[in-house]
């Protein structure tokens, strides 16, 4: 069995210990992934990684935690990982945890670790070193500070050949 293969049945056992109304804890790592889930995973692995949250699939996306963790693939293989808020797990950038901070204090943070400046901008934004994303800033998405803060709906990141198809765009 290889390293790799090891890893994705670590990681399935410790979600599968996980109930619906524990936390979980999604660390993104740009370049990397955003928790269990790898840029460059192939499609079944994360099907058998993630079975117990599946909502649902089309021919390039697959969608888990109520379509709240959307994942895209190229060749069968991630390309894209998108996340929405979901009451079953944390997304963390660093120890910031994104649906519980203010969405331009989350834009610096991500834009401090750029190597170029950047202008807010709070429809969607994409930072290509890094190639994170985040998507429509807004009041109704902070469920945690009951509607009183613009936070982000979305936080993505993807792999170069996302960053070229939608610098294309």
């Amino acid at each position: 069995m290889s390293a790799k293969s090891v890893e994705i049945c670590a990681t399935s056992a410790l979600l599968n210990c996980y109930k619906p109304w524990e936390d979980m804890e999604f660390l993104i790592k740009p370049h990397n992934g955003i928790g269990p889930v790898k840029l460059g995973m192939n499609r079944e692995q994360v099907r058998e990684l993630l079975a117990g949250f599946f909502s649902l699939s089309d021919e390039a996306s697959d969608f888990y935690f109520d379509s709240c963790l959307q994942i895209e693939f190229e060749n069968d293989l991630v390309n894209f990982i998108g996340v929405s808020q979901n009451e079953n797990y944390q997304l963390m950038f660093g120890d910031i945890d994104v649906f519980d901070i203010d969405g331009s204090t989350l834009f610096k943070v991500i834009s401090a670790n750029e190597s170029e400046s950047h202008s807010f901008n709070e429809s969607e934004y994409i930072f290509p070193d890094q190639i994170v994303t985040l998507w429509e800033m807004d009041e109704q998405y902070d469920y945690i500070g009951n509607h009183k803060r613009k936070v982000w709906a979305q936080l993505g990141i993807g792999t170069k050949s996302y960053l070229k198809v939608v610098s294309g765009l």
